[in-house]
C-alpha cells in the first residue's frame, strides 16, 4: 500500500492531519506513506516518525509547472491510496487522470464529487469535533474506524532531537549576547501575530501581559516575543507599550525573535525550552503544544474558529488552557462586527485572566 495525503495548506492544519499517518501505519503496517504539504510546513515532517516521505506542493506556481510538477510526483510516489484533507485541488484531478484506483478525502466542491471515488461527505462548519477527527474520519472507507476516546493517543507529533535543540540553543544565546540580553532566565514566548480572518487578543494586552508578568515574577522572566515579517501589524501596539520610558527596565529581557530568519527547525528548537507558550489560534500554537510546551490559548468564539474544532492538542492535555470570551455568539463564519451586542468581545478575556491560566500550566 502506498498512500499519498494531500495536506497543502497551513501549518496548523497539517500538524492536525499527521494522526491519519499513524493510524494508518497501526493498522497497514506495511502502508508507505507520504505528505502532499506547502513548502512552509516541511520542517515539522522531517524526520517525522510515522511519515516516510513529503513531497511540496507549490500553489503559487505557474499553472503548467504545477501540472508538470504533479505529474512527476505521482509518478515518482506511484500512490495506490490519495486522500484529499485540504489545500490545492488539483491534486485530486492528477489522481484520477493518473488512474489512481482509491481516491479518498472531503467531499466539498463540485470536483471533490467527481474525482475522489471514496471520499466521504463532511458538513465541518457544523463543528461537531476536532479538526483531527474529521481528518481520522476520512480513513473510513478503508475500515478504519476511529474512536473519540483515543483522541490523545492519535494527537500529533513532532521529532526534534537532542544534538539539534542543543546546537541551535547555542546558536539562539550567542545571538542574545550580541543584542545585549540577559540569557540565564526561564523563557517565556509570546506570539501575537496570526494568519486569516480568525479573531485576536489585542496586540496591546500581550504587552499588558508581560508587564503583569514582571509585576507578579520580578526579574525571573526572558520575554521572547516571536513572529515573522507578515506579523508586523500585530507587533505595533505591543511595540509602543513596551517601548514607554516607564518599561524600560525591560530592555535587557525583551527579544523580538523572527522564527523565519533562521527557519522553523531552529525556532522549534529553541521554543522547546521554554516555560510557558501564549498565542491565538496558529500554526505556532499547535507547534508549542505538540512539542510538549505549555500552553496557554486565546479562541474566538466563532463557531467554524472555535477552539472545539481547532483547538491546539498535547500528549498531556492538563498542560493546554484555552481561553475563549465569555458571551453568546451566534455567528458561524465570520464577525457581525457592530451588529453584535458583544462587538470587540476579545476583549472580554482579561490580562489576568491569561496570566493566571500561565501559573497553571507552569505550575508555579
Amino acid at each position: 500500500m502506498r498512500v499519498l495525503i494531500n495536506r497543502s495548506d497551513a501549518i496548523g492544519d497539517s500538524i492536525l492531519t499527521m494522526p491519519m499517518v499513524k493510524i494508518l501505519k497501526e493498522k497497514f503496517p506495511e502502508a508507505k506513506v507520504t505528505m502532499l504539504i506547502a513548502a512552509k510546513s516541511a520542517d515539522i515532517f522531517k524526520s517525522h516518525p510515522y511519515v516516510d516521505d513529503y513531497k511540496i506542493y507549490h500553489r503559487n506556481a505557474r499553472f503548467y509547472l504545477k501540472i508538470r510538477e504533479m505529474f512527476r510526483i505521482f509518478n515518482e510516489v506511484k500512490p495506490t491510496h490519495y486522500f484529499y484533507a485540504g489545500g490545492g485541488y488539483l491534486p485530486n484531478f492528477i489522481s484520477w487522470l493518473t488512474r489512481v484506483k482509491f481516491r479518498g478525502g472531503l467531499k466539498s466542491r463540485w470536483h471533490t464529487y467527481l474525482f475522489l471515488n471514496f471520499g466521504i461527505r463532511q458538513k465541518r462548519s457544523m463543528v461537531t469535533m476536532h479538526e483531527m477527527e474529521y481528518n481520522l474520519n476520512l480513513l473510513s472507507p478503508l475500515g478504519i474506524d476511529y474512536n473519540y476516546k483515543d483522541k490523545y493517543h492519535y494527537s500529533p507529533e513532532i521529532y526534534l532531537s537532542n544534538d539539534e535543540i542543543e546546537k541551535n540553543a547555542n546558536l539562539f544565546k550567542n545571538e542574545l549576547i550580541k543584542e545585549g540580553i540577559e540569557t540565564e532566565r526561564k523563557m517565556v514566548f509570546i506570539h501575537p501575530g496570526m494568519t486569516g480572518h480568525t479573531l485576536n487578543w489585542s496586540s496591546r494586552n500581550y504587552a499588558r501581559l508581560v508587564i503583569k508578568f514582571e509585576q507578579k515574577f520580578p526579574e525571573k522572566f526572558l520575554f521572547i516575543i516571536s513572529h515573522t515579517p507578515s506579523d508586523y501589524i500585530f507587533l505595533q501596539g505591543l511595540k509602543e507599550i513596551l517601548g514607554r520610558k516607564e518599561n524600560a527596565f525591560l530592555k535587557n529581557r525583551i527579544y523580538y525573535f523572527n522564527g523565519q530568519k533562521e527557519g522553523l527547525r531552529h525556532y522549534m528548537s529553541i521554543l522547546k525550552n521554554a516555560a510557558v507558550f501564549v498565542g491565538p489560534s496558529t500554526g505556532t500554537t499547535h507547534i508549542a503544544a505538540v512539542i510538549g510546551v505549555p500552553v496557554v490559548s486565546i479562541y474566538s468564539p466563532i463557531k467554524i474558529q472555535s477552539a472545539l474544532r481547532w483547538g491546539p492538542l498535547s500528549k498531556n492535555n492538563e498542560k493546554v488552557k484555552i481561553l475563549v470570551p465569555d458571551v453568546i455568539c451566534g455567528e458561524v463564519k465570520k464577525c457581525a462586527l457592530r451588529e453584535c451586542p458583544y462587538y470587540e468581545c476579545m476583549g472580554k478575556i482579561e490580562v489576568d485572566d491569561v496570566l493566571k491560566q500561565a501559573v497553571v500550566v507552569m505550575d508555579l
